[in-house]
């Protein structure tokens, strides 16, 4: 084979585990032996917490080291040509704290998280049992293995694209009702206020037809697609026709967030590309308002637009 020629390489897809939440050298040591013990075999980054009970555990520079360390990883697999997109899935195992707000905010609808609760509750000497090496290990890999088996369920959903399956759709651009975005209800199962098994009932599935999305749906044809409060129809363009993702070494944590953000929903990869033709049925948005992570609120009068996962809103041409 020639040199410099540009090849994708297929490989064996290594799942991440984001560990926070314990201190040093708990962390290490839990870290070391969950990639040694779970299976399949797992890639763990982790940031070490503070030792001292009560004092806050997410401070804004280990969140913010949390994401480098995720996103450089992403990044190497890139440079690789590594295919399909790598990592296997994320999971974010974390220590509950009255300080987490900082960290889950940071790490919204990227990954599946996972509440390490016995870990926060305290001994009979009033010490955390995160501090305790063995319970810890224990306790986090039984914690991961109880959790990959409800993860699967979301993972199915996720695997297989469907213009039904609301768990793909722009957290700030879809409204379920005139005060709240679907945002609302993934931070809910997220927080584990929700269950992941509770339907999205206050979503509407539709009948659209050829003439209600030209672009979508071949002439004569019919498929249901979801709409939200608006009106507005949410399916899913299987022509992948949006920017390849890239990230730089020198990204900025913002940057970073949102490469992440486009790139997978609570813990599973997503189609490079993938976003949604947001339209009203046979006609133009007509000034309709958008949230993009980028421009902030923008009013479109195209006849369509490209949103992404991260909430990124591309108008079209026309």
């Amino acid at each position: 084979m020639s040199r410099g020629r540009s090849v994708t390489r297929q490989a064996s897809q290594t799942p991440l585990i984001v560990l926070a939440g314990l201190p040093h050298p708990v962390c290490a040591a839990v870290a070391q032996l969950v990639e040694a013990r779970c299976s399949p075999t797992p890639r763990v980054i982790f940031e070490s917490a503070s030792g001292r009970d009560g004092a806050p555990l997410y401070r804004e520079e280990a969140v913010a080291a949390l994401m480098k360390g995720v996103t450089q990883y992403a990044i190497r697999q890139l440079k690789a040509h590594v295919a399909p997109p790598s990592p296997k899935h994320i999971i974010l195992a974390y220590v509950p704290s009255t300080g987490e707000e900082q960290l889950l905010a940071e790490f919204d609808f990227f990954v599946f998280p996972l509440r390490l609760s016995r870990l926060a509750e305290y001994d009979a000497y009033g010490r955390q049992h995160r501090h305790n090496r063995k319970l810890a290990v224990d306790y986090v890999i039984s914690s991961v293995d109880a959790a990959g088996r409800q993860f699967m369920d979301v993972k199915r959903r996720l695997s297989s694209i469907s213009d039904k399956e609301p768990l793909f759709l722009p957290p700030q651009n879809f409204k379920v009702s005139a005060t709240e975005r679907i945002a609302g209800l993934f931070r809910r199962m997220s927080r584990q206020v929700a269950p992941w098994t509770e339907r999205i009932n206050r979503n509407r599935v539709v009948q659209a037809t050829s003439e209600d999305l030209p672009r979508n749906i071949p002439r004569g044809a019919r498929k249901m697609v979801l709409s939200d409060v608006r009106g507005l129809l949410f399916p899913h363009d299987r022509r992948q026709d949006g920017p390849v993702r890239e990230l730089e070494e020198g990204s900025s944590h913002d940057e970073r967030k949102l490469f992440m953000r486009a790139s997978f929903r609570f813990g599973v990869p997503l189609e490079n590309g993938y976003h949604h033709d947001v339209q009203y049925p046979g006609r133009g948005l007509t000034g309709q308002t958008f949230d993009c992570c980028r421009e902030g609120s923008i009013a479109l009068t195209c006849s369509h637009a490209n949103i992404y996962p991260n909430d990124y809103v591309r108008p079209s041409e026309i």
